[in-house]
């Protein structure tokens, strides 16, 4: 419309068209702010398609999303404490696993084709338990040790790296079925409860239990029988075959079960413990260093076990391996050159 148009208009028509603009204006602010927040979210969201909607922020970050890992794999480590939600407020105790009974279920059987994940990964993992002289660190923090010796020459025969995992003794199981390593070679006996959650090897070792005593607090008591009393306590590692041979031979006594090896003997020196029952030949070499402070009430070992190597329940091809490289391996008497070594003699103490 000309400006000349608009000046033939009365005062009433005037007002109503300025009126009439007004609304127009109105109406067009009310829609823009009503789309704003629409337009702003599909422009920061990716579609669904997109695969940067699913990938976390710090993904261009190389290996942060495999060091991450997610929350269930890292209240899985041993010794992590996670609360059980994020409203958890209270602080949670770390769980132990349970020692394994004829009622656990049987574990799953593994589908994984073990010794040919090995070849192709180019390394052998190998969960251990710190006990000397099986696994030990000598003076410059290198694992030392006739299981340690075992699992290196076994990934050399195989063409490939060692890997080892030191763990508590109770975790070496449910770490296994977890895969964090292939197999488990820490001198563990062969049970039929373990059987059901692993599948084990044929024996490569074969392994005396000892009962050792603190001097001090033996006192009087000179014979195995004399410690079945209910005033005595007697330390062993948790979850291990000392815990059921030391039920029977001292079932009147106390047992206080450990998480570490080294753990026993220390508070055996300090009288905390009447004995400790252990696998030879700690005891020995206990005795033998702390002559004024320790004893062994008896000649004979409490009972001896078959130990072997332990896999996922499934694992034959594997098994059938394991049970080659000991039978070629005692048959050229490397086993034994290694047995003596570390447990008849002490010439590796000065490692330490």
């Amino acid at each position: 419309m000309s400006a000349a148009a608009k000046g033939n208009w009365t005062m009433t028509e005037l007002k109503h068209f300025l009126r009439a603009q007004i609304v127009v204006v109105a109406v067009a602010l009310l829609l823009c702010v009503l789309a704003l927040p629409a337009f702003g979210q599909n422009s920061s969201k990716p579609a669904a398609n997109d695969p940067a909607a699913t990938r976390p922020d710090n993904a261009d970050t190389p290996g942060a999303v495999e060091k991450a890992g997610t929350n269930a794999e890292k209240c899985a480590q041993p010794g992590v404490i996670c609360p059980q939600s994020p409203d958890a407020a209270a602080p949670q105790q770390d769980v132990q696993p349970e020692r394994l009974s004829a009622q656990d279920p049987i574990a799953a059987r593994t589908t994984t084709d073990t010794l040919a994940e090995i070849k192709k990964r180019g390394t052998l993992r190998v969960g251990v338990a710190l006990i000397v002289p099986w696994a030990m660190h000598d003076k410059d923090g290198n694992l030392i040790g006739f299981e340690i010796d075992v699992a290196k020459k076994m990934a050399r025969d195989l063409g490939v790296a060692v890997e080892f995992s030191p763990d508590e003794f109770h975790y070496l199981i449910p770490d296994l079925q977890a895969d964090r390593f292939d197999l488990i070679i820490s001198g563990m006996s062969i049970t039929t409860n373990r059987a059901m959650q692993v599948n084990f090897s044929q024996p490569y070792n074969f392994v005396d239990l000892t009962f050792v005593a603190n001097k001090q607090l033996a006192g009087q008591l000179k014979s195995l029988a004399d410690f079945n009393q209910p005033n005595v306590t007697i330390g062993v590692l948790d979850t291990s075959t000392a815990v059921d041979i030391a039920s029977n031979a001292f079932p009147n006594a106390q047992l206080r079960t450990y998480s570490e090896s080294a753990d026993i003997f220390t508070d055996l020196l300090d009288g905390k413990l009447y004995g400790a029952v252990a696998d030879s030949p700690r005891p020995e070499l206990i005795a033998k260093l702390y002559p004024d402070n320790v004893i062994l009430p008896a000649a004979t070992a409490l009972a001896t076990f078959p130990a072997a190597f332990a896999v996922r329940r499934g694992d034959t091809d594997f098994i059938d391996y394991l049970n080659a490289w000991i039978e070629a391996r005692t048959v050229n008497k490397w086993l034994e050159s290694r047995r003596n070594y570390w447990f008849k003699t002490t010439d590796w103490e000065k490692k330490l």
